[in-house]
């Protein structure tokens, strides 16, 4: 039942993105230039579990403010009022991010750089604040958790930032390669998402209008949302077909294929499935083919970085 209230799936992703980034794309390069990253192995557990319990927080805080549109939306998914009360819900949210506030304390001390902790409730508060007010604000509330998606690989490029700038002294183009490799990946975490939150509102619009949430579906209508929710789609397929063409990715086997069986093939159909999506269920279907999206993110990302040549 816990498992289910932190979205425990989600939750493994989120650790596996910033673990592949930090060891597989950071760590593996500042090696090859004889600098190491700035976490140890247990501050970088310590960093990941913060991180975690943040997202954690922000799926309860969610379901707490969600009691009513859920009866409608996902009446056999909920969980807090059927197999967790209220009081309860509360109760394991506040435990979470005390914990992870002092998580965050420790790691800021030890890093000798108490401007890092304020990131942590800043982040809180950026959850809090979508699930009480900016849900119902027209696009608002799925920018600021795209924002937070992005945040999760984006946040090294303020922890690294010291050794991104020694790499940028010993080697430039190394440097650029790294450099827009983890922006490129920031870039598509926000945009998939951001695919995803508009999807998900087309999906749950029913309950949100009676619930009276002005989502973006409820309040422009599910025709134009739908036309925001494509745009984006193909802004998704134009940035990833921009970054791969660059210079520095023309020396990888096999990547045009691996990027279309990985990306475009999964974004089409997507496309395809919401121009035809009437229902709930079809919408559902949709924000299925996106989650396979970002999981193929990361599964291109571990085969830039395995592949010899990249």
């Amino acid at each position: 039942m816990l498992f289910r209230l932190i979205r425990l799936p989600n939750l493994i992703i989120v650790a596996v993105t910033q673990g592949l980034i930090y060891y597989q794309l950071l760590h593996k390069t500042f090696r090859n230039y004889s600098l190491s990253g700035t976490f140890n192995s247990f501050e970088f557990v310590l960093f990941a579990v913060a991180t975690i319990l943040i997202t954690a927080s922000g799926y309860i805080i969610n379901d707490i403010y969600d009691i009513e549109t859920d009866r409608i939306n996902k009446p056999d998914k909920r969980i807090i009022q059927v197999h967790l009360s209220v009081s309860n819900a509360w109760k394991i949210y506040f435990s979470m991010i005390i914990t992870g506030a002092l998580t965050s304390l420790y790691l800021a001390v030890v890093r000798n750089n108490l401007f890092y902790w304020f990131i942590y409730p800043a982040a809180v508060f950026l959850l809090y604040g979508y699930s009480r007010w900016f849900k119902g604000t027209p696009y608002v509330g799925n920018i600021l958790v795209s924002l937070f998606c992005a945040a999760v690989p984006g946040i090294f490029f303020l922890s690294e930032a010291s050794i991104l700038k020694e790499l940028k002294i010993k080697d430039l183009s190394s440097f650029l390669s790294l450099h827009g490799l983890l922006l490129s990946y920031v870039i598509f975490a926000f945009l998939t998402n951001l695919y995803r939150e508009i999807v998900k509102d087309l999906q749950d619009e029913a309950g949100d209008k009676l619930a009276n949430i002005n989502t973006a579906a409820v309040y422009f209508g599910k025709k134009n949302t739908k036309f925001v929710a494509l745009f984006i789609a193909l802004v998704i397929s134009m940035v990833i077909t921009f970054t791969f063409s660059q210079a520095i990715f023309s020396n990888i086997p096999y990547l045009f294929a691996v990027q279309c069986l990985l990306i475009q093939s999964p974004l089409s159909v997507s496309i395809i499935k919401l121009i035809q999506a009437k229902d709930d269920k079809a919408y559902r279907n949709v924000g299925l083919w996106i989650k396979l999206i970002m999981i193929n993110g990361l599964i291109l990302i571990t085969y830039l970085t395995i592949n010899p040549y990249g």
